[in-house]
């Protein structure tokens, strides 16, 4: 996990200390506050933090924190800027003064939609400032904040693990989305975190399982959107004072999407762990150019196996079976049964890649997969017009089962052309136009097509 810049921000300050500093007059020692900053906003991109107008924190990603750091007492500024995909920034957070007093801890919380900024919406992006006295706990101490602006009201659970929550008191009760508990010290040991229905504690939104409280920890905890797999709504987002940990659901599973893109094959069934598929499955029947929603599953490992519909008896694709294949929690993916069973070449398989879910409100966001026999390594220009040139963005040279992985790009109407690789003026595919929308994915699978004229096609996986 990519850590913030510290380096950057002691500096600033070192800077800001010796410029008041006569070498005449007696040394005194510095009063310090702490600041604390948590990117808790799911569909903020990353962001840049200045403090007194210069650059403190850089490229802070959404789940990441700070750590606590050392600052001066007195008055400071603070200013937020988002960093967008074309490398240029736009202030989310303008200049704020804050008065930090000593001895005390300030975490600067930004949280709610980006998408929203400007619109006076409650869940508008924005900061929350929660103050707090700096110390060292004998035992722990726990902080708690509703960060997540779709989740609901819940009543918080800090208790042994496995403790029963009808005979349980909450930690706090009736939490609703941007509110705090007291900063509470608590025995250092082993606790079980959940949320549950404000008015039913039966009906738990998130359980942490066993997580250890060491003696000397210094939480905050922020219950922040749960952008990955999983049922519940939201992740534990932890700052302990040296930088973040994320906590998922104790149940979480992974989630799965299943392709059919082989021209020459004909409609499949999908066995699990070697289990037919029941009519009505999505995974029963599934036709050239088909595409399953995501399905929730238990993470672990499973065999795969892909069998002709109604053959009888079972007629198997021996090499479109998967065994092992591991499914880890919170994990998202795609399984494409790929290649061409006709050519006597060795390029069928069920192919899995890992797919990215969330969304940015200040961007939008692509994805090329090269899943097509017939291609052969290709150039893929994403393009203002519908002429490939260099300087388009170029993917260059990818070869069949190449992955772009995601790409951010400015919103706006872009063209996709995918040309043979080295040739420019023959474009195979496209040209294409693509209304890239701000907080939109686009995943684009080039697939061997009779129906096309140049014998290639693209289709879309998330339209």
């Amino acid at each position: 996990m990519k850590k913030f810049s510290k380096i950057l921000l002691t500096s600033v300050i070192a800077a800001s200390l010796s410029a008041c500093i006569d070498d005449d007059d007696p040394v005194v020692m510095a009063e310090n506050s702490y600041l604390r900053v948590l990117h808790a906003a799911a569909d903020a991109p990353k962001v840049n933090v200045w403090l007194d107008g210069k650059p403190a924190l850089e490229g802070v990603d959404y789940q990441q924190t700070s750590g606590a750091i050392k600052v001066a007492a007195g008055s400071h500024t603070v200013r937020v800027d988002a960093i967008l995909p074309d490398g240029k920034t736009l202030t989310v957070i303008p200049e704020t003064t804050l008065d930090l007093a000593k001895d005390m801890e300030y975490n600067v919380v930004a949280l709610g939609k980006a998408a929203l900024i400007g619109s006076g919406d409650a869940a508008e992006f924005g900061p929350a400032i929660i103050s707090r006295a700096a110390l060292t706990p004998e035992g722990a101490r726990v902080q708690a904040i509703h960060a997540a602006p779709d989740a609901p009201i819940v009543d918080i659970f800090i208790t042994a693990p496995n403790a029963d929550l009808s005979a349980a008191t909450p930690f706090a009760d009736d939490v609703s989305y941007k509110a705090n508990t007291e900063a509470v010290e608590v025995p250092a040991g082993t606790y079980q975190v959940r949320l549950a229905k404000f008015d039913d504690p039966n009906v738990v939104y998130f359980d942490s399982g066993a997580v250890n409280l060491a003696a000397g920890s210094d939480w905050v905890v922020a219950a922040v959107k749960n952008t990955d797999a999983g049922e519940s709504p939201v992740n534990l987002l932890i700052d302990s004072g040296t930088g973040p940990v994320v906590v998922k659901d104790v149940n979480t599973g992974a989630d799965i999407r299943v392709v059919h893109t082989i021209s020459d094959a004909p409609a499949v069934d999908v066995w699990v762990n070697g289990t037919a598929p029941a009519m009505g499955s999505p995974l029963y029947n599934l036709a050239y150019k088909a595409k399953t929603d995501y399905m929730p599953v238990a993470a672990g490992d499973y065999d795969f196996a892909v069998s002709v519909n109604g053959s009888d008896p079972v007629t198997v694709v021996d090499a479109l079976g998967l065994k092992g294949a591991t499914l880890a929690a919170g994990m998202t993916y795609t399984a494409m049964a790929i290649g061409n069973l006709g050519d006597n070449a060795d390029n069928d398989e069920l192919f899995v890649v890992t797919d990215k879910t969330r969304r940015v409100a200040t961007e939008a966001q692509l994805r090329a997969i090269h899943a097509s026999t017939m291609a052969g390594n290709v150039d893929i220009y994403l393009s203002a017009d519908a002429s490939p040139s260099d300087d388009d963005v170029i993917l260059k040279n990818i070869p069949y089962k190449g992955d772009s992985t995601v790409l951010s790009v400015m919103p706006g109407t872009a063209y996709v052309m995918i040309t043979p690789a080295g040739d420019a003026s023959t474009i195979a595919i496209g040209p294409a136009e693509l209304p890239l929308a701000a907080g939109t994915l686009t995943t684009l699978v080039a697939i061997d097509d009779p129906a096309a004229a140049t014998g290639v096609s693209v289709m879309s996986l998330d339209d």
